[in-house]
């Protein structure tokens, strides 16, 4: 089979397994209807791909390593010497059907087998393999921070035992038996006139970390991320302070007389005001502007002289002087909380800023990647030699990996 018809029907393949999932754009869905009228041998490879044989035969790989299934699978591939189909050719021979149904079983086992992976584009296959040095050994991140008291000291969460690990004033800290911290003062709110008590909660790269503040709000910390805010709420609002990403339950609390107490998140000078609510706040540095998902509820964003109000499913970007609401892939916005990469359609260096975040790598270029996108999903769990080896399958970029120093070349 010809190399271009192989590139053909991955791609072909990719469209129909993002069909699956209703992701296909009014324009892809007709890329996708065009060619499977161009001839008889598409149509029948598009029944191909969708029959439960297939799929069945596709989740059986699941078990098989990676490196392995993608050479019995594209050796198959290779061994069927056969020709191309033309698009004019009334009958579909059997060994042709074969070999498209192997060539779409290559992409498709990255789609949905072990990974949950599919390439973006009609690339061939990379084939010089990841170089790695093993000098430091590079592990998926975890449930790690550091807790910072109000008079400095500081406590590893990830190692402390569990049960009360510090009090401030009158309130307990505690670690969780799943490894989460709640605060506990028996009271929604401290007295008006107490002065406030500031509690920091830091995530390395490689860490994350789940926290139950003393209002009952619950917040989920991605890596590289912090939240400071008071051991007991006061006043008429409730304030935190974020940096990095991190996601939002939000407790009701109502004041005596019935009023409620607003909830308010400082983020890199944007504050993201609720009652409560679900939501998320990517406030990353080197992520460009303040990124506030409203999940459900309602909440008001501003910077400056900035404002705005999100309803549910609603993205709102600000700058000091300038802000865009956008309809967001709710999915993908969450899938960190979730415990997964997703990319729709991603650059390299996005995904580039991730995976540096959750495996406590630094990141290196060489050459030209921009136009380089990616979609597809993993779980965080896995290691960072899985994630990069599937990345290599586009063929257009190349990973070395050198201790903690990543390095990232187009080819």
């Amino acid at each position: 089979m010809e190399q271009n018809r192989v590139d053909e029907i991955i791609y072909i393949t990719g469209l129909i397994k993002k069909s699956w999932i209703g992701g296909l754009s009014e324009a892809e869905q007709a890329e996708l209807d065009d060619w499977k009228n161009r001839s008889e041998a598409n149509h029948q490879l598009a029944e191909e791909i969708n029959a439960a044989d297939i799929a069945h035969d596709l989740l059986a790989l699941e078990q098989y390593d990676v490196t392995s299934a993608k050479e019995r699978i594209f050796s198959k591939i290779q061994g069927l010497n056969v020709e191309p189909v033309q698009a004019a050719t009334p009958v579909v021979r059997i060994f042709q059907l074969k070999a498209m149904r192997w060539a779409a079983a290559a992409i498709l086992f990255f789609a949905i087998a072990g990974t949950g992976w599919y390439l973006s584009s009609n690339r061939t296959p990379a084939s010089a393999p990841v170089q790695i040095s093993r000098a430091v050994k590079v592990v998926p991140g975890g449930n790690r921070a550091i807790l910072t008291l109000s008079d400095g000291s500081q406590v590893i969460l990830d190692s402390v035992a569990n049960g009360v690990i510090g009090k401030e004033e009158n309130v307990q800290v505690i670690k969780l038996q799943d490894g989460k911290l709640a605060y506990n003062d028996g009271s929604p709110s401290a007295a008006p006139d107490s002065k406030p008590v500031y509690n920091t909660i830091s995530t390395p790269r490689g860490g994350q970390y789940q926290v139950t503040l003393p209002d009952g709000t619950a917040v989920w910390l991605n890596s590289a991320s912090s939240i400071t805010f008071p051991t007991s709420f006061t006043g008429d609002e409730r304030t935190v302070t974020i940096t990095g990403e991190a996601y939002f339950e939000v407790a009701h609390q109502v004041q005596a007389g019935g009023k409620r107490v607003p909830f308010v998140v400082d983020a890199m000078g944007n504050k993201t005001t609720v009652l409560g609510t679900h939501f998320n706040i990517n406030a990353y540095a080197d992520e460009g502007p303040v990124r506030t998902t409203l999940i459900e509820g309602s909440v008001q964003v501003s910077s400056g002289a900035v404002s705005a109000v999100l309803r549910p499913g609603e993205q709102s970007r600000l700058g000091k002087n300038s802000y865009a609401i956008t309809q967001p892939d709710l999915e993908e916005v969450l899938a960190w909380k979730n415990g997964k990469f997703l990319f729709r359609k991603t650059d390299a260096k996005a995904i580039m800023r991730q995976i540096s975040r959750w495996y406590d790598v630094d990141i290196h270029y060489k050459g030209d990647l921009s136009g380089i996108l990616f979609s597809g999903s993993i779980s965080k769990k896995d290691n960072i030699e899985k994630l990069v080896e599937i990345l290599e399958l586009d063929g257009r970029i190349h990973f070395e990996l050198k201790g903690r120093d990543m390095t990232v070349m187009s080819k």
